[in-house]
């Protein structure tokens, strides 16, 4: 009975130490688990996150290249370079001769353009007719003059049959 026993004991004490190695290492690996667990959830909202920024970089690639570069190219157009504001003067001339209108021109500002904000070059133009008609025609042919403009003050007098007027702008440039 004593080998018996001994043998008892010693099977006991496998079993016993079998059994705290499986109870140790269901806890070590369900702690390794559970932190495996929370990098694959990371991982996998970082990779959706990262899918998503992907497909809305495509999506606004394609509408710049669908849309955006046609307005960019009239925007190019309408708002000119600095250098290409030379001919501005003659420009402004050209339209008041289309409307038989006595025509003097000055400069009067400029703002340097910024990254946020255009340029711009002030002028003045002092113009003459014979009736308020045509004067008022080269207002409006002024919203769709080649470049960008603004006309921040008007001015109209009548001296006797002969009508002025007197106008302040700005043309903006990029």
């Amino acid at each position: 009975m004593d080998s018996f026993k001994k043998r008892l004991w010693i099977d006991l004490g496998v079993a016993l130490i079998l059994i705290v190695a499986l109870l140790w290492g269901i806890f070590f690996f369900k702690s390794n688990i559970s932190e495996y667990l929370l990098k694959i959830t990371q991982a996998r909202q970082l990779l959706a996150s990262q899918t998503s920024k992907v497909y809305d970089k495509a999506l606004l690639e394609a509408q710049y290249n669908s849309r955006a570069k046609n307005y960019l190219s009239v925007l190019q157009a309408i708002i000119p370079s600095y250098d290409n504001l030379i001919d501005l003067n003659q420009s402004l001339q050209t339209l008041a001769n289309q409307y038989q209108l006595t025509y003097g021109f000055s400069f009067t500002s400029e703002t340097q353009p910024t990254k946020d904000r255009l340029g711009s070059i002030g002028f003045s133009l002092a113009l003459g007719g014979s009736d308020t008609k045509t004067s008022l025609a080269f207002l409006k042919a002024m919203e769709t003059f080649k470049y960008l403009n603004t006309i921040d003050n008007v001015s109209l007098r009548n001296d006797e049959g002969r009508f002025t007027m007197t106008l302040k702008g700005r043309v903006y440039y990029r």
